[in-house]
């Protein structure tokens, strides 16, 4: 049996980050009136910078300081991570070497820029499991829309129907079936919803039962 690809987001998936922007923002909202703040962040997960931006001046006006907002935001994040660091998710680090060591192909599509996740990665040790990353700095447009995994694909010589995308949000998860691929959803901070129940191929509670599939549906199989 062929063995799919397996490309997945970073944040709130393979490290544990959006806890840590969530906080950010409520500390940083105050400073510029952002009312309901959590609400908009929620709007936000998994989109790029600009995306954000865009997403923070429908909300609060044409006229909001978005690069301020998000410079502020990114000094408190890094204030905080430099003091607590940012786990690994649960079952990430077993999931990516039982991956390699079982011949699966790996990717990472993430809307976070390029440097930084491949700094945030090489932090834990984790660069090594992956065949191949994209930034969400490299496309013109943000998850929701279905660019970065249509150009991981093509760069990965995939299809998409015969790839898996792990994400943890409503974004990600609209980006990956747009694109044409097989959606799996690791919920993290956002529930799954009868939207999402309708776009996924599965929603796994953890991504160690999502090795736990990939085991039975793929090696053992094989056996």
């Amino acid at each position: 049996m062929t063995k799919p690809a397996l490309i997945f987001d970073m944040d709130g998936v393979i490290l544990d980050t959006e806890q840590l922007v969530r906080r950010s923002w409520n500390l940083a909202a105050p400073d510029y009136g952002a009312v309901d703040s959590d609400a908009v962040f929620l709007r936000t997960v998994g989109t790029t910078r600009k995306h954000t931006a865009e997403i923070l001046r429908e909300c609060y006006g044409a006229d909001f300081p978005a690069e301020e907002f998000s410079a502020s935001l990114s000094k408190i994040y890094h204030e905080i991570e430099a003091v607590e660091g940012v786990p690994v998710k649960a079952g990430a680090r077993e999931l990516l070497q039982w991956a390699q060591a079982n011949g699966f192909r790996v990717g990472l599509a993430s809307s976070t820029r390029q440097p930084i996740v491949e700094r945030e990665l090489g932090k834990e040790n984790l660069l090594q499991y992956f065949d191949y990353i994209l930034g969400g700095d490299r496309i013109p447009r943000s998850k929701p829309f279905p660019d970065i995994y249509e150009l991981a694909c093509r760069e990965m010589r995939i299809n998409p129907p015969d790839a898996f995308a792990i994400e943890d949000s409503y974004n990600g998860i609209r980006s990956s079936h747009t694109a044409g691929m097989m959606p799996v959803m690791v919920p993290d901070l956002l529930p799954p919803t009868e939207e999402m129940f309708q776009l996924c191929t599965a929603i796994f509670p953890s991504l160690t039962e999502l090795q736990a599939f990939l085991c039975k549906q793929y090696i053992e199989k094989e056996a």
